[in-house]
């Protein structure tokens, strides 16, 4: 039997887009992936926007570098809300009252706690609408390590076997932020970011579709993820567990991920509807100050 680790994926396409804006793409990994260089956000007109949108159809997770290092809150939520409508985390207590939709991730040097997004996800699949897009502005930096690592999961869908597919196309999965394993409610979701307690308690979960398809480009994904995916419907427990235990493990086969690395003064954006994500928490001693932006998304069909 042929190892999941030994799996060949097609390379991504690098056919030029048609964009408005002179810009430089440099593909991170074979599976998804680019850095960006010559796109302001600060700046960034109707046509520029389209360009920020075709980008990400084409590499689903581009990291925007050579932002102006004076960028202002401010000016970070407007490109976001130029998006698409944000979310505000009903659980983290904002470290800019004037701007409560901007999440801090700041991880002091000497912070021992469990790192936040340690862990295969896409954002927010516990809720009836989960997450579209997230931007993530790196403003403070080690000088090495916290990279974040993608799957392609319009990739891993599609190499999956006819047959695999067949079994699980139709068919929806329980997502719930208490998770697998070591469960964790959701009222923990930032361990070292500033948790507001006060804020009301409880479970969310909500079943979505296996297969999944892209509402702007009508590509199907493999919608499942280590962090949140939990029982699949009609399942057993045992035959659920096993089912989705290959699937977290196929996901993150090397040939279908990316590892995008920081550097100052940049922006990341990835689409949470066909990607999962891990922040690798490499970095100890080290100060990080990541702040984070989330554009409402749409009920998976």
């Amino acid at each position: 039997m042929q190892n999941i680790w030994a799996l060949q994926t097609p390379a991504q396409n690098l056919a030029p887009l048609d964009l408005s804006t002179d810009v430089s793409v440099t593909p991170v990994a074979g599976a998804m992936g680019a850095y960006v260089s010559g796109i302001d956000v600060a700046e960034l007109d109707a046509a520029g926007l389209g360009d920020v949108r075709s980008l990400l159809h084409r590499y689903k997770a581009v990291m925007l570098r050579g932002q102006n290092p004076e960028l202002t809150y401010e000016r970070y939520a407007d490109f976001g809300r130029s998006l698409g409508e944000l979310a505000v985390d009903p659980y983290v207590e904002p470290p800019i009252p004037e701007h409560p939709e901007i999440m801090g991730l700041v991880r002091e040097a000497d912070d021992t706690r469990y790192n936040f997004g340690g862990d295969w996800h896409s954002d927010g699949t516990y809720l009836e609408q989960p997450g579209g897009l997230t931007v993530l502005w790196g403003r403070e930096l080690p000088p090495y390590g916290g990279d974040t690592i993608f799957s392609n999961m319009e990739l891993a869908w599609e190499m999956l076997s006819p047959a695999f597919r067949e079994m699980l196309d139709g068919r929806r999965c329980l997502h719930s932020a208490t998770g697998l394993g070591d469960k964790k409610p959701i009222t923990r979701k930032g361990d070292y970011a500033a948790i507001n307690f006060g804020a009301q308690r409880e479970v969310i979960e909500h079943y979505h579709p296996i297969r999944r398809t892209h509402p702007e480009t009508g590509a199907s994904s493999l919608f499942v993820n280590q962090a949140y995916s939990v029982q699949i419907e009609g399942c057993t427990e045992d035959e659920s567990a096993g089912i989705l235990g290959f699937l977290f493990d196929w996901a993150a086969s090397p040939a279908l991920t990316c590892r995008m690395v920081w550097e100052p003064n940049s922006i990341l954006i990835w689409d949470n509807r066909n990607t999962i994500h891990y922040a690798v928490g490499d970095y100890g001693g080290f100060r990080r100050a990541m702040y984070r932006l989330a554009v409402k998304g749409e009920a998976p069909a």
